[in-house]
């Protein structure tokens, strides 16, 4: 994700107007024209225009300079550069003194790697508070290069981007918050989140995001009330949701199994990661959980309990456990024959999964297990399902 690299951008280019000190002063370098009016010390001047401040350049064509008040109005065009970074805009203002630059219409800023750009319509930047704005349909790119060898087309799926998109985009230098407003939508190949709100701590390497936020990655959903992304750097290590908490997903068919949709819920949820895939999802407090064959919807297994974990492996469930008034009901199939129909109640009821069904179910303590046959029309004990602890009838 390397959201810390991103939004910073937007403060980037006017970082040398905080660390430049300030008895250095606003230099005027060049310009093939200049009229002046020394009374009020302001100078109109036109034809590659060029001023300095420390290490940061900027450039235009026709300006108003306001020389004792080390102030710059640039009318036709703004250039500046600061260490190899590139801001550009229709037009703009410098205040040395007070403490605020402006870029507006057609914005468009780039980092010295050239693998971070933003545009937008508006940029302020404000360095008593040294918090940036980005805003008029404003948009943060992180470009990742293309690894794979260029001989490799099949591999090869060009460059890696990650986009940010929101209403308003806003960066706090100071405290090393990002923070995007507004029909936020953050992209990054099978990653896509959507919310109201979202905030980046570079302090905890953590995102937060609020207003009906959505996380979809690969064939998966999340959605709560509030969710925490915890990061490491590059990659996406686990994620809170806090709140109505709400997990999809779907597991494709393959040339051995059919295709199956799982739906977990519960008040609060963890998902874990492991190199980009859903490792493990944990629920809290009213665990339930519904499983199914896409072709056959109207046979749902579910189970319910305090507490509920799901484990995968290779981007499929290989076992789950339920605990705290556990029960479980599921449908029994022998190749495309329905068989009858599994439920079991216990303190804890553990499941494992081969070949995207359930093969086993272990019941514990306080068990109790009825399987009911499609044609008998009678209970009787489900081969595979185990009991253990005080069993009733």
């Amino acid at each position: 994700m390397n959201l810390h690299r991103v939004l910073p951008l937007l403060a980037l280019v006017f970082l040398a107007a905080i660390s430049a000190p300030d008895r250095e002063p606003l230099i005027m370098e060049n310009a093939d024209h200049m009229e002046g009016f020394r009374a009020r010390g302001e100078y109109i001047l036109s034809g590659h225009v060029r001023f300095r401040h420390g290490e940061l350049r900027f450039e235009t064509e026709r300006a108003v300079w306001q020389r004792d008040q080390n102030r710059v109005f640039c009318e036709t065009g703004i250039r500046i550069t600061h260490r190899g970074s590139l801001l550009t805009a229709d037009h703009g203002s410098y205040d040395k003194n007070g403490n605020q630059a402006q870029a507006e219409g057609n914005v468009f800023m780039r980092d010295s790697s050239g693998e971070v750009e933003a545009t937008g319509g508006r940029l302020t930047y404000d360095r008593v508070r040294r918090e940036a704005v980005l805003t008029g349909n404003p948009v943060a790119r992180r470009i990742y290069p293309d690894t794979t060898k260029s001989t490799d087309t099949v591999r090869s799926k060009g460059p890696d981007t990650l986009s940010i998109r929101g209403e308003t985009l806003r960066y706090r230098d100071s405290s090393g918050i990002a923070e995007a407003r507004g029909n936020v939508v953050i992209t990054r190949r099978d990653l896509r989140i959507t919310c109201g709100r979202a905030e980046y701590r570079k302090q905890a390497d953590s995102m937060f995001l609020w207003e009906s936020p959505v996380v979809k990655v690969d064939e998966s959903e999340v959605k709560g009330i509030m969710m925490r992304l915890g990061l490491h750097g590059e990659e996406l290590r686990g994620m809170m949701v806090t709140g109505q908490a709400e997990a999809l997903s779907l597991e494709k068919a393959t040339d051995s199994t059919r295709a199956h949709k799982s739906r977990v819920e519960g008040d609060s949820l963890f998902v874990a990661f492991r190199q980009g895939s859903v490792d493990s999802v944990q629920v809290f407090r009213r665990a339930t959980g519904t499983y199914f064959d896409v072709d056959r919807p109207q046979y749902v297994n579910r189970m319910s309990g305090d507490y509920m974990v799901l484990r995968f492996q290779e981007k499929r469930v290989h076992d789950a456990e339920v605990l705290g008034t556990a029960k479980s009901t599921y449908y029994h199939f022998e190749k495309d024959s329905l068989k009858g129909k599994n439920r079991a109640e216990g303190d804890t009821i553990a499941l494992a999964f081969r070949q995207g069904k359930i093969d086993e179910v272990l019941v514990k303590g306080l068990a109790r297990g009825v399987y009911e046959g499609r044609n008998l029309g009678r209970s009787t004990k489900k081969p595979g399902t185990k009991q253990e602890g005080n069993q009733k009838p």
